[in-house]
């Protein structure tokens, strides 16, 4: 955790089983794990470990079967799922694998489309949208649709959509996985800028054990234990 930050996100207890009876899978269980702000934390592991199940429960896509997630002191598996879904458009951004944009969309449209859902004014989104694909290299773009990007800026768009609504915690699940090591090392440069230009708490799920030394801890997910 870093130094001058105080605790933001706090994962108690969280435990996930899949099937019943005899079918029951027990994924992993007790998972603990505190973030401050602006943390930089990688999860690795080998595949089938649970990395992605985490990351999800993390960002209330899923529920645990018992365990709490814990935002400023409020315990947020409490909302129904309407109101997770609300604390997810306005508190967390996701950057995935494959990049999960609108193909008949635009960039920017693509960029702008959780303020969008959010209800927030056009005019100051286009701006905003705008102003981050500046940033991530993509100003001569904005107008292309998503078949006629690269795969690198395909993810760059992405996260430029993560942060839109500018969230305390950015989540990247294998966000370098399906790009050549180059264009991975650029889309995962540009990770490191955001968390630190907007003090985004970041946690990232990654086989590229390199990338994960570069973050402020790197743990690990093994029989069920999250463990250094």
């Amino acid at each position: 955790m870093n130094e001058t930050g105080q605790v933001h996100f706090s994962a108690r207890g969280l435990t996930k089983i899949y099937g019943q009876g005899s079918r029951q899978v027990e994924v992993f269980r007790d998972i603990n794990l505190e973030l401050a702000r602006g943390d930089m934390v990688a999860i690795t592991g080998a595949s089938g470990t649970g990395k992605s199940t985490l990351l999800y429960l993390l960002g209330t896509l899923d529920r645990p079967n018992s365990g709490q997630l814990f935002y400023k002191n409020s315990n947020i598996f409490d909302l129904d799922d309407e109101g997770l879904a609300a604390f997810r458009n306005k508190t967390i951004g996701f950057v995935f694998q494959f990049h999960h944009l609108l193909p008949e969309f635009s960039a920017l449209e693509n960029t702008i489309m959780p303020g969008f859902i959010s209800g927030r004014d056009k005019k100051e989104l286009t701006s905003q949208g705008l102003e981050l694909l500046d940033r991530v290299g993509l100003a001569h773009r904005v107008e292309h649709r998503v078949g006629e990007l690269s795969g690198g800026e395909q993810q760059r768009v992405a996260l430029a959509r993560a942060i839109i609504m500018k969230p305390d915690l950015l989540l990247a699940d294998e966000p370098t996985g399906n790009l050549d090591p180059k264009t991975g090392e650029k889309v995962f440069d540009l990770i490191l800028e955001m968390n630190k230009d907007f003090g985004l708490t970041t946690v990232m799920v990654t086989h590229n054990y390199a990338l994960a030394s570069r973050m402020d801890r790197s743990l690990t997910l093994h029989n069920g234990i999250l463990c250094q």
